[in-house]
């Protein structure tokens, strides 16, 4: 059975279903292995197969994971597994219900606790580079103001990093990486508002009065500014 391009999830609690770290990885390595086994999977991410049996099961009951066939190992007979699209799409139709938005920040959530998991096991294994010229890390964390046009533009780059992921998985050659990139919008209690551009050396502004010295003693100089 061919894989879909693209399968829109319009139901919260049907995306909360794909969210479990281990199922998001176990999804995760079907759209990069193809049709697998659980060894396959179990294999490539490193966690013992028989813990994977009901992750599997719960994606298939969901409609994110279908059975591929079969292949000969032995005396045994494997299920293969595929997923049923390249891609699962969010297409909620409420942006202010309470499950959709759980749902979202269930997604996030996901996603950096399997990154976490990997940049753990990368430090553990000493497999990070940090010479400039050898350098396999790259992380990145920025607060700004942006305008719609440019927030299309983070949103692009992101869909840009998607596509050079997507290519690899086609290409299978070099190393298996991992990548996360999110933008999100920044809500502030006591606000979060654009500075203030100064008033111009031509404009008027009130001056405090100076104060008289009371004393001709020089000041006291605290100890921290030693």
């Amino acid at each position: 059975m061919a894989r879909a391009h693209r399968k829109f999830v319009v139901s919260p609690e049907q995306w909360k279903l794909l969210l479990s770290p281990v199922r998001a990885e176990v999804a995760e390595a079907l759209r990069l292995l193809g049709p697998s086994s659980i060894a396959d999977i179990a294999d490539i991410l490193d966690r013992p197969a028989d813990g994977l049996y009901p992750h599997v099961r719960a994606l298939v009951s969901a409609g994110f994971v279908t059975t591929a066939g079969s292949r000969k190992l032995g005396r045994h007979v494997e299920t293969l597994y595929d997923v049923v699209a390249d891609d699962f799409v969010i297409d909620f139709a409420d942006n202010t219900g309470s499950a959709e938005n759980d749902a979202i920040v269930a997604t996030g959530l996901s996603f950096m606790n399997a990154m976490s998991r990997t940049l753990r096991d990368a430090a553990d294994a000493r497999v990070l580079e940090f010479h400039p010229d050898h350098r396999n890390i790259s992380m990145n964390y920025e607060l700004a103001w942006l305008t719609p046009e440019d927030f299309r533009l983070v949103r692009d780059l992101i869909a840009r990093l998607k596509a050079v992921m997507d290519a690899g998985k086609a290409r299978r050659t070099g190393r298996l990486y991992m990548t996360l990139a999110m933008a999100v919008p920044v809500v502030r209690s006591r606000g979060a508002r654009p500075r203030q551009d100064p008033p111009s050396s031509d404009a008027e502004s009130p001056r405090k009065p100076r104060r008289r010295a009371t004393s001709d003693k020089p000041p006291k100089r605290s100890a921290a500014a030693d």
